[in-house]
């Protein structure tokens, strides 16, 4: 018997477990996503995702309060158009956005498992002209807490656009999360940015809510 409640614990743990969904192994394909604005400078900004899909699997600890799972997708940036005024730089951004109903622990472990393209520096000129670039890379281990009521946001990979046009590529990057209890949801989110010496810009899509 539990002394504080007088519940006994074999009941309290039937009732918690009762709210976990069985883990099974199973895959989704996300719709594409892209969306195209004019910026004040005359630039059309365009963000894409495509080829989005998550496998679900069975955590390897075999526990209640793990969650696991592979995602691919792709993320591309496009700047097209006759602006008054030259892009300096811009970026490509690619993540998740992870929601956990209930935390069963002092926080939430999530993590990744991904690499993604070189590290390099680009100087190009493009009429009228862009900027310096660099690759994209996520850490191999990611790793953040967070609690249940809020969004977490985990970006994959950010690339410094070295041209009109920029990529991002995860395939089978691993999510894992811990110690929640509930259901576990993922959207996912690409954002563009320009800079000129007279306007900022972002453009922003994202993905159907699916859960882990």
């Amino acid at each position: 018997m539990n002394g504080s409640t007088g519940v006994p614990l074999c009941l309290l743990a039937a009732g918690v477990l009762s709210f976990v969904p069985a883990q099974t192994a199973s895959a989704d394909a996300l719709p594409d996503q892209s969306r195209t604005v004019t910026t004040e400078d005359g630039w059309q900004l365009t963000v894409t995702k495509t080829a989005e899909n998550l496998d679900r699997v069975p955590n390897l600890a075999e526990t209640a309060f793990t969650r696991e799972g592979f995602v691919s997708v792709r993320a591309a940036a496009d700047i097209t158009g006759a602006g008054g005024v030259s892009v300096n730089s811009g970026t490509l951004t690619l993540g998740y956005q992870i929601g956990c109903q209930i935390d069963v622990s002092n926080g939430i472990s999530l993590g990744l498992a991904a690499s993604v393209g070189p590290n390099v520096n680009v100087m190009v000129a493009p009429t009228p002209g862009l900027s310096v670039g660099i690759g994209a890379a996520a850490l191999p281990s990611v790793s953040t807490t967070f609690k249940p009521g809020t969004i977490t946001t985990i970006p994959f990979g950010t690339k410094a656009l070295a041209g009109p046009h920029g990529s991002i590529t995860t395939d089978q990057v691993q999510i894992k999360i811990d110690a929640c209890m509930g259901p576990v949801s993922l959207r996912s989110y690409v954002i563009a940015t320009t800079s000129t010496d007279t306007a900022d810009n972002s453009v922003a899509v994202y993905g159907d809510p699916i859960w882990l």
